[in-house]
């Protein structure tokens, strides 16, 4: 059904019959069918473009017939303009012709008739092998009324609306600024609220403190008092929260220990706001005490000398502080194992310096009696043939040369500490002196030592010299022949000098 005063238009629809309104060639305007299928469309399990061939699209839950006649779709007020053109179809017409190919019918039409022919006609050429009854109705609006006394009226309402425009639009304003103020105030309120929380779970309790305390002002001054009550709690919460934070900062463990004990009490007050985050910090608080008192404890065995066990508690409270991530702790407990390592360090170079010494000292004392035993065997064979000497010459009958030969044997002994033929050469030498006092004086036997030394001194044999000057000398002395003694001695001190030269090419 259309109803219209020519100026504006409503249709009612029960079932589905639809009404079209076009405006310059195109729909602008339509009815929805009462149908299970436009139920489905408006719920857009089933697409537009397939309601005209949907098996429920004859489901109708309204319709003319009913026993009792449900509710049908009025429409709003259209208003119409000039050239609109309306249209009522059945179902015959709208399962097998589109709305765009009515709208190419409406483009060539220039009256209802017209319309309604062209429509049939672009029906029947589908040629279709059943086609259910059909109708069309088109109405063309060539021209809509219009009140000749209609500007006259306009005018006159807007002279009274006017000033009553302004003045509502002013309180309007006013009042709406005021309330968008407010709503936005309250939004921020809100967004606050939310960027608090988010702070909380990214561990930010300072800046959600801020966030809350902002959101505390605005339901402050607009006197919301639920929101006031509960945003006053989380403000002293996270105040708790954070003064437990400043305290572990400060390294002070046990009050810090006892501000998250007190924020985990409250916890229940605030919907468990933070639970996580105070539970973390009550387990790094503990473990930090913890960490302390493995330095502590180090410290004491450490001064105890107890180096091990202080090591091994050093160790302990640098591997829980790097799981803990504190550095400070970190740093400590490695600077005091540092310490230990140095100490150690130097005490190991110290014994090794000592272990090198004594090694040393004993490879010194090795070789130097390496050396002795060499020249002791050395030596011992110089004795052992100045002895075979002396026994030739004794053969020879060249008694001061024998003397000579077991004296420079026996101070060779003498000189290595052995006695072992001691008694024999001083029986030799008795011997010797025996057999020279009795083939000359001792002023003879004195020349001769002199002779024989000069002999000996010429050929380079400065020690065999050295002997043999020194027992002319000795008889010299006994004689009282000071003259003779001084030669000998000037002959000592030059044979010394040879013998310091041999020494030192040696």
């Amino acid at each position: 059904m259309v109803v219209t005063d020519y100026v504006k238009v409503r249709y009612a629809v029960a079932g589905n019959t639809r009404f079209h309104l076009f405006r310059d060639g195109a729909l602008r305007y339509k009815s929805n069918d009462q149908s299970l299928t436009q139920i489905l469309a408006n719920k857009e399990e089933v697409s537009l473009d397939k309601i005209a061939a949907h098996s429920e699209r004859n489901n109708l839950y309204c319709y003319l017939g009913q026993d009792e006649l449900r509710e049908p779709y009025i429409s709003k007020k259209i208003k119409l303009i000039d050239g609109d053109i309306i249209t009522l179809i059945t179902r015959g017409i709208w399962e097998n012709i589109d709305e765009k190919e009515i709208e190419d019918a409406i483009d060539e039409a220039k009256e209802p008739k017209e319309l309604a022919n062209s429509v049939e006609d672009m029906l029947l050429s589908k040629q279709l092998k059943d086609i259910e009854n059909y109708t069309i109705a088109g109405i063309f609006i060539d021209k809509t009324y219009r009140n000749p006394d209609r500007e006259k009226i306009i005018k006159k309402i807007i002279s009274i609306a006017i000033p009553i425009l302004i003045i509502l639009i002013i309180s309007g304003v006013i009042f709406n600024i005021q309330r968008k103020k407010k709503k936005d105030n309250i939004e921020n309120m809100n967004g606050y609220k939310v960027s608090a929380a988010k702070y909380v779970d990214n561990g930010n309790i300072t800046k959600a403190n801020e966030d809350y305390k902002k959101a505390l002002e605005i339901a402050t001054k607009y006197k919301l008092k639920d929101e006031k009550k509960s945003l006053d709690r989380y403000c002293k919460f996270t105040e708790i929260i954070i003064d437990a934070d400043n305290k572990l900062k400060d390294k002070k463990q046990e009050e810090a220990l006892d501000g998250y004990l007190n924020a985990s009490d409250e916890m229940d007050e605030v919907d468990n706001l933070a639970k996580d985050y105070v539970l973390d910090k009550l387990d790094l608080v503990r473990n930090s005490i913890k960490v302390m008192d493995l330095l502590y404890l180090g410290d004491t065995n450490l001064d105890l000398k107890n180096i091990g066990e202080a090591e091994k508690l050093y160790k302990e409270a640098k591997t829980l502080a790097t799981d803990l991530h504190l550095n400070e702790e970190r740093k400590e407990a490695m600077e005091k194992l540092d310490k230990i390592y140095e100490e150690k360090a130097e005490k190991q170079k110290e014994n090794k310096e000592a272990e090198e010494k004594k090694k040393k000292e004993e490879e010194d004392k090795k070789k130097e009696k390496d050396e002795k035993e060499k020249e002791k065997l050395e030596i011992e064979d110089k004795a052992v043939n100045h002895i075979k000497q002396g026994d030739t010459s004794y053969s020879a009958g060249d008694y001061v040369g024998a003397k000579m030969y077991y004296i420079m044997a026996k101070q060779l002994y003498d000189q290595i500490g052995s006695n072992i033929f001691s008694t024999e050469l001083n029986s030799k030498i008795k011997l010797m002196d025996k057999k020279i006092d009795e083939s000359s004086s001792r002023k003879s036997k004195a020349d001769r030592y002199q002779r024989d030394g000069d002999e000996k001194n010429i050929k380079g044999n400065f020690k065999e010299a050295k002997v043999l000057y020194t027992l002319a000398k000795e008889l010299y002395e006994k004689e009282g022949l000071k003259e003779e003694v001084k030669k000998i001695d000037e002959k000592l001190e030059m044979i010394n000098k040879d013998l310091d030269k041999e020494l030192s090419k040696e």
